[in-house]
């Protein structure tokens, strides 16, 4: 019996290839390609709130660049040590837009020879003082604005468990439990839970229940805190992953159950179904990322286009 074949998503081309569609979006000139060898190159790693990376940047296009008034005024080719030497004494040799990219200081300043640059493709960014390549990315940025309540998820269902209280019973309890038998809720909490956070704590009046606002996670050892704001993006989402539906009948399952095959369409793999808390909200394709199975999303079903 062999296993379905799956495309192979290697973790780093993946990485370099979200990275330039990141900043495609947001109107930079980007690309992946492989290092032009004509020039010298500076060599740096660069340490920012977010993490660290490493990039490489031509060294004489970087310079006339950065002065542009000296390369009229030079009559020999400044060298790569002087360029770099340059370089570190400047505050800050680079601009960069890119909010992923920004940093507080550069080090292992470095000039590199054409026969030592890497052969492999790279993604590169265009800046204001030359073509800048990524040797190393800088850790994959979290959204930096909050999920509100009016965004393309607010129509995810959502299971409110209204948890009154808990008991405890022996064994010999449970085998005895019979209909008309009146169970007493021995430690009352009447707390409002979803998914797995104490939204707070509520009282029955007449007109229905009056709630207390309070988050606090299920595991926590501590007891909510009451009137806190509740922080709706922190609440997790739980995704589903399912292949395309397939249509039996009786007697076909209980042939399934025996151990028989279930047989898939040739595309069914291009065909999952993402929900968010039961709700379809994208369409992939199965993948294997680092020896796991994995979805690379083809479409996402968002309310309107611009979001």
């Amino acid at each position: 019996m062999s296993a379905l074949p799956l495309r192979r998503v290697e973790p780093l081309a993946h990485a370099q290839a979200q990275a330039t569609q990141r900043w495609r979006r947001a109107g930079r000139g980007t690309g992946l390609g492989q290092v032009p060898g004509h020039d010298g190159y500076l060599r740096f790693c660069a340490h920012g709130d977010g993490g660290h990376w490493q990039g490489l940047v031509a060294a004489h296009d970087w310079l006339y660049r950065a002065l542009p008034q000296l390369q009229s005024l030079l009559k020999v080719e400044t060298s790569l040590m002087n360029i770099v030497e340059l370089f570190r004494a400047l505050p800050r040799p680079l601009l960069l837009e890119v909010e992923e990219l920004q940093y507080r200081a550069l080090s292992d300043i470095e000039c590199v020879a054409p026969a030592r640059l890497p052969t492999c493709e790279l993604p590169w960014l265009e800046t204001p003082r030359g073509r800048l390549w990524l040797l190393q990315l800088p850790p994959t940025p979290v959204a930096s604005e909050r999920v509100g309540v009016d965004s393309w998820l607010d129509e995810l269902p959502l299971r409110l468990e209204l948890m009154l209280g808990v008991s405890h019973l022996s064994r010999a309890s449970r085998m005895r439990l019979e209909e008309g038998d009146v169970v007493r809720i021995v430690q009352g909490s009447q707390r409002c839970w979803l998914a797995d956070y104490c939204l707070g704590t509520f009282t029955f009046t007449q007109e229905g229940l009056h709630m207390q606002p309070s988050v606090t996670d299920a595991n926590a050892d501590h007891p909510p805190e009451t009137d806190a704001t509740i922080d709706l993006g922190v609440l997790p989402v739980r995704l589903e992953f399912l292949l395309p539906s397939h249509e039996t009948d009786l007697a076909t399952l209980s042939r399934i159950i025996d151990g028989q095959l279930i047989p898939l369409t040739e595309d069914a793999a291009r065909h999952i179904e993402v929900r968010a808390n039961g709700k379809p909200v994208a369409r992939g394709e199965l993948v294997q990322l680092d020896g796991q199975l994995a979805v690379e999303l083809l479409q996402v079903y968002r309310a309107s286009a611009d979001e």
